[in-house]
């Protein structure tokens, strides 16, 4: 009789111990169904090289929650982006066991303006309202360089003639424009050197821009619209000097074909980024009665 007892009262305590656990410990009764909502990260940076990024959107339930929550932003920029994959979850949660569903979250900096925001992930499940805080920085480029030669090429600027036979202009003499366009997205005035123009001569000049200081930015690009039409042997550089021409770094080079019209951007943090003095050149070399060279719309953008 008294092991009968002795049982009895294990189990009894079994049993105390296992609703004591279900209602969360020491007794205290479960809670209302309910979720929250958790972010992978707590802030994001979108820049021109990455413009996109995404977030993985957690929700979690507790206490028997097992409704459809429906996510969506709060607080977004103009011209931002935001979209969710799935936009409805369905975290299954038991009593004593929490249930979790996912959702990924995509944020695209469209043509928002640079700037700090804090956004809201919000999930809802009927009179249930959740939100969590992004914070979302907007990097837009500084145009430190912008020439399009509508007034000619300008004082700042250096043109080189190392043969004397000729060097870069704006003067189409032999109408290029007409003869070879359009030349999309290339538009008159623009600078030329036209080795076919100005015949039997050794031609090897340079167009440089003026120093750029750049020391306060980590990413360069460099965009120009050209059109190398090829003949023989010329070749048309794009060089990078960091001290203030003593030396230059090769970024393109165009030789053996015809390019363009186009728009080349050469990324150039490498070489160029945190540097107070920089200066691109427009090298056109080994000509002799070859053809031309254009290039207009010279900018160079950076952060």
């Amino acid at each position: 009789m008294g092991r009968l007892l002795a049982v009895g009262f294990l189990l009894v305590g079994l049993m105390g111990l296992l609703v004591a656990c279900q209602q969360g410990g020491g007794g205290a009764q479960l809670g209302n169904p309910d979720f929250r909502i958790l972010l992978s990260k707590a802030s994001v940076k979108l820049t021109p090289s990455a413009p996109k990024q995404e977030i993985l959107v957690q929700v979690v339930a507790k206490n028997g929650f097992n409704g459809h929550v429906s996510l969506s932003v709060e607080g977004i920029p103009e011209g931002m982006n935001a979209s969710f994959n799935p936009g409805t979850v369905t975290p299954q949660s038991l009593d004593v066991v929490t249930g979790m569903g996912a959702a990924t979250l995509v944020i695209d900096k469209g043509s928002a303006e640079g700037g700090n925001f804090t956004i809201k992930v919000v999930g809802v499940s009927g009179s249930l309202r959740k939100e969590a805080s992004l914070s979302v920085t907007v990097i837009t480029p500084v145009l430190v360089l912008n020439e399009s030669f509508g007034q000619g090429i300008p004082l700042t600027w250096e043109v080189i003639d190392h043969t004397g036979n000729g060097a870069w202009s704006t003067d189409d003499l032999c109408d290029r424009e007409s003869d070879y366009g359009p030349l999309d997205p290339i538009q008159a005035p623009f600078a030329i050197i036209d080795s076919d123009c100005l015949g039997t001569v050794d031609i090897d000049t340079e167009l440089r821009t003026p120093s750029l200081d750049l020391s306060g930015y980590t990413t360069v690009r460099l965009h120009f619209d050209h059109y190398f039409y090829y003949f023989s042997d010329e070749i048309g550089d794009v060089d990078v000097s960091v001290d203030g021409g003593n030396t230059w770094v090769n970024v393109a080079r165009f030789q053996g074909e015809d390019v363009g019209p186009e728009t080349h951007t050469v990324d150039i943090s490498a070489i160029a980024g945190g540097q107070p003095n920089v200066i691109i050149r427009f090298h056109y070399y080994d000509a002799n009665f070859d053809y031309f060279w254009i290039v207009d719309n010279v900018r160079v953008e950076a952060y």
